[in-house]
C-alpha cells in the first residue's frame, strides 16, 4: 500500500517518499520505524479493541460522511437503513442523499467562491470524497410505483389508481407521466410507437387512434402498393407511368408523410396515452364502487393481445393479400 501523505499517529507527521515505514501486523496501522520502536507497540488501541483494520484517510472520510442513523420514511413511518434511496415498505423516495448532496454542494461553493450566499458563520469543512449525485427522475425498479407518491393527484385520479390502469410496464410510464404533469411538456420518446404506431396504440387499447394512424400509413404506402401490383400484373403496369414527374412527386410526398408520422408518433405517443389513461381512469372511478375499482381499472386498462393480433392480421390483409387478390380475380 502507498502510505505517502498518510500520517504517523505517534509524531503526527506525513509519510514522505523514502521514509522507513512499518505497520502493525494486527491492525495495519503505519508508523515511522523510529516512532514504533520508541513506543514499543501499536498505540492504535481503539482498532484493536473493536477488532478493526486501519484505513487510509480517503476511506475514513467516506465513512465519516455516511449517515449513521436509520432513515424514517416521511410517508409511512417505516425505518430504513442509512443511504436508502427508497422506503423498503412503500417505495416512497427518501431525502437522505439529497440532504447530503446539498451539504456537499455548499461546501464546494465555499471552497471555490468563499461565502456564495452571504451565509454567516465559519467556513464549512472540506467537501467529502463521498459525493453522490441524485438524478431528479431516478426510478425505483423494485417498486411498481417507482418510489413516487401513491396519493398524488393526476386530474382526479390518484397515482396508484393510474398505475392500476396502466398495469404493465409502470416503471417506464409513471416517471414519464409525472414529468408531463409537472412540466407540462408533452414531448418524450417511444421507440415502439415510432416503429409500429398502429400496433402500439392497439396494444394499449386505443383502437380509434390506431385506425387513424393506419389510414395515414396506408396512404403513405400507396406508391409501394402500386408497384407491387405492377410486378404481379403486366397489364396493370402499363396503366401507370412510374417514371413520370407526377408519380415521383407523389413518392416524395408519401415518403415525407411516412417519416413525419413516425416522428409524431414516437414523440407524442406517451403524451397521448397519458391523457387517455387519466381520462379513462377518472371515468371508471366515477362509475364504479370503491370495492371493485382496482379490478375494473386493471380489466379496462393494461394491454390487449387480442386487439394487437387483430390489427396485425388486418394490416397484412390490406397491405399485401388484398392487392394480390384484386389483380388475380379482378383483372
Amino acid at each position: 500500500m502507498n502510505y505517502i501523505n498518510e500520517k504517523c499517529i505517534v509524531c503526527n507527521k506525513k509519510f514522505k517518499d523514502g521514509d522507513d515505514i512499518v505497520v502493525c501486523p494486527e491492525c495495519g496501522t503505519p508508523y515511522h520505524r523510529d516512532c514504533y520502536n520508541k513506543e514499543g507497540k501499536c498505540v492504535n488501541t481503539e482498532l484493536h479493541e473493536k477488532n478493526e483494520a486501519w484505513k487510509p484517510a480517503a476511506e475514513r472520510e467516506i465513512d465519516n460522511a455516511l449517515p449513521k442513523d436509520k432513515i424514517v420514511c416521511e410517508f409511512c413511518g417505516h425505518e430504513n437503513p442509512p443511504l436508502a434511496l427508497f422506503c423498503d415498505n412503500c417505495g416512497f423516495p427518501l431525502s437522505s442523499l439529497e440532504k447530503h448532496n446539498e451539504n456537499m454542494r455548499v461546501k464546494k461553493e465555499w471552497q471555490n467562491n468563499g461565502n456564495p450566499d452571504g451565509r454567516a458563520g465559519e467556513r464549512p469543512s472540506e467537501p467529502s470524497a463521498f459525493d453522490v449525485t441524485i438524478h431528479p427522475f431516478i426510478i425505483n425498479f423494485s417498486n411498481p410505483l417507482c418510489g413516487l407518491n401513491p396519493e398524488e393527484d393526476y386530474g382526479g385520479v390518484r397515482l396508484c389508481e393510474l398505475a392500476d390502469y396502466v398495469e404493465n410496464n409502470t416503471q417506464y410510464y409513471l416517471p414519464i407521466f409525472k414529468r408531463i404533469k409537472d412540466t407540462g411538456r408533452s414531448l418524450s420518446w417511444n421507440f415502439a410507437a415510432m416503429l409500429f404506431p398502429e400496433f402500439y396504440f392497439c396494444n394499449r387499447k386505443m383502437p380509434l387512434v390506431a385506425l387513424g394512424v393506419f389510414l395515414v400509413r396506408a396512404a403513405a404506402y400507396f406508391p409501394y402498393i402500386l408497384r407491387q401490383m405492377a410486378l404481379l400484373n403486366e397489364s396493370f403496369a402499363g396503366m401507370v407511368d412510374f417514371r413520370s414527374t407526377a408519380f415521383q412527386v407523389i413518392v416524395i410526398i408519401c415518403n415525407a408523410l411516412f417519416y413525419s408520422l413516425m416522428f409524431v408518433c414516437g414523440a407524442f405517443a406517451n403524451s397521448i396515452y397519458y391523457k387517455k389513461a387519466v381520462k379513462a381512469a377518472a371515468k371508471i372511478k366515477r362509475s364504479v364502487p370503491p370495492q371493485t375499482l382496482r379490478q375494473t381499472l386493471r380489466a379496462k386498462g393494461g394491454t390487449s393481445v387480442a386487439l394487437l393480433t387483430i390489427s396485425i392480421v388486418i394490416a397484412v390483409l390490406i397491405m399485401f393479400i388484398l392487392p394480390t387478390a384484386v389483380l388475380m380475380f379482378g383483372m
